[in-house]
């Protein structure tokens, strides 16, 4: 059996959900392929998001007049809740997006916190990475939390939840791609790195854990965020975010 499988059919988020804040809503609203099915919404909200965009045909609250929402009181939706079914996302590696340009790739070994996964959705679709991969075991799925903090990158990347990452890794190899594998203690710095012309797929572990030890060994190289590593690591978004800037550098 695959182990490369739609998140949507595996995934206990695997249902409608509501999401929430102005460019994740905006975003969805003006992505084709996303199913909207109702939308919460304040007069102030409405003005910015469908000042140049229609209306959906679907069901609209107006949540100035509401008493009660459908999501908790303490999510910051700023005017902007809407009902959606999830994005089918890929079902095999093998189907991410090709282009001219040497492909990039970010691998997360069970990063679950949806926060710093949006983030670094976001940070990803800035520096053209093809794809987002993560566990579908103890990784985060698509909620309002990640989507939100995504700011509406996520209606434009390619997230992929697999269920084993090695199995990932070594089919990411056979197809070509270079990985590596941001580990604190590696004396690899990635201010000496060479990127050439490699395709590449760049491994980063949860906070507190850092990447697997299975993990690890499958990489085909190791390297550190140059830094005062004696005080405190990086959160694991801020360091994809280094590490992505530091991959578009040009081949030498």
């Amino acid at each position: 059996m695959s182990t490369y499988n739609k998140r949507s059919k595996h995934s206990s988020e695997n249902g409608d959900y509501y999401m929430f804040g102005l460019h994740a809503v905006k975003a969805a609203i003006e992505n084709p392929n996303r199913r909207k099915h109702e939308l919460w919404i304040s007069q102030n909200a409405r003005t910015k998001i469908f000042n140049d965009h229609k209306i959906p045909n679907i069901p609209i609250f107006n949540l100035d007049k509401s008493k009660s929402l459908p999501i908790s009181e303490n999510k910051v939706h700023q005017g902007a809740i809407l009902k959606v079914s999830p994005l089918k996302q890929l079902h095999d590696i093998y189907e991410i997006q090709n282009n001219e340009q040497s492909k990039l790739i970010v691998i997360l070994d069970k990063v679950s916190d949806p926060q710093n996964v949006g983030a670094i959705i976001r940070s990803s679709l800035f520096f053209n990475c093809n794809a987002i991969i993560n566990t579908l075991n103890g990784g985060s799925s698509e909620t309002g939390s990640l989507v939100k903090a995504a700011s509406g990158a996520f209606e434009q990347s390619q997230y992929i939840q697999v269920v084993n990452i090695t199995q990932t890794i070594l089919r990411l190899k056979k197809l070509g791609y270079l990985v590596i594998g941001l580990d604190e203690s590696s004396t690899n710095k990635i201010s000496s790195f060479k990127k050439g012309n490699n395709d590449i797929a760049v491994v980063f572990g949860a906070e507190g854990k850092g990447i697997r030890r299975l993990t690890k060994k499958h990489c085909d190289m190791l390297i550190s965020i140059d830094g005062n590593h004696n005080f405190s690591s990086l959160n694991v978004s801020a360091a994809v975010g280094i590490t992505l800037f530091k991959m578009q550098s040009k081949p030498n």
